[in-house]
């Protein structure tokens, strides 16, 4: 990945571009129709991600994965079937930082924290300070026997949830995107507690009754085999 391409996922480059940008907002979705989708998502994933990623297919007409990229590393690419335009083609991952919390160490040659229009941040780094956090956050956030969130994203295989991996998703330029981030505040309590494991996402400010989630959602058709890209800017 070219230093250019790179630089939109560094922090202080954010912070000093991002409200030049964050009007931009080109392509329009109804969020609480978003919110419907990812409620209807998380209620009906079970155990199996094989079983998660049929029921997918079935009820949206695609699948998603991580493969080997030309633009850099890994990317996210359909895998079968087709998106079409106002599908939600992945979730990005990990911890949500709200203003006031600390996340200074956390964003230290970290690529994968991404700025939401009103300050809030998401931590999508699977490894590292991050990963721990997460991991002890969701741990310590567990009620009972249930799961307080999703982790099998951090092993970016096996994704109980097979739409987390929008934190792999590689910057396309406003040229190239097919995809854009929406930003959705989702109510946990539509979400049954036995259910909640397949959230990607945890506060670090503590439980909550309401969680902020970025979807990843098509601007155009996306076809089987090609690469799902998003522009670091590019919010619906």
């Amino acid at each position: 990945m070219s230093f250019r391409s790179y630089k939109r996922k560094l922090l202080p480059w954010i912070y000093v571009n991002f409200t030049k940008h964050a009007n931009s907002k080109e392509f329009a979705v109804d969020n609480s129709n978003l919110c419907m989708v990812v409620y209807h998502l998380l209620n009906n994933f079970v155990n199996c991600p094989i079983t998660n990623r049929e029921f997918i297919l079935k009820t949206h007409g695609f699948n998603v994965g991580i493969k080997i990229s030309h633009l850099h590393n890994n990317g996210v690419f359909i895998t079968k079937g087709d998106a079409l335009p106002g599908s939600i083609v992945a979730i990005y991952p990990g911890t949500v930082y709200h203003p006031g919390d600390s996340i200074l160490f956390q964003s230290v040659s970290n690529s994968y924290v991404f700025r939401c229009s009103d300050g809030v941040f998401i931590d999508g780094k699977h490894n590292g300070i991050s990963g721990l956090f997460y991991k002890s956050i969701s741990g310590k956030n567990q009620l009972g026997p249930y799961q307080s969130s999703d982790q099998s994203w951090l092993s970016l295989k096996n994704l109980h949830n097979p739409l987390a991996c929008g934190q792999i998703v590689n910057n396309g330029g406003s040229e190239n995107a097919n995809v854009c981030y929406c930003e959705i505040d989702i109510d946990l309590q539509m979400v049954p507690l036995k259910q909640r494991k397949c959230i990607p996402n945890i506060s670090h400010s503590g439980p909550s009754s309401w969680l902020r989630m970025v979807v990843l959602v098509a601007r155009s058709n996306i076809t089987e085999g090609e690469e799902v890209l998003s522009s670091y800017f590019s919010i619906c």
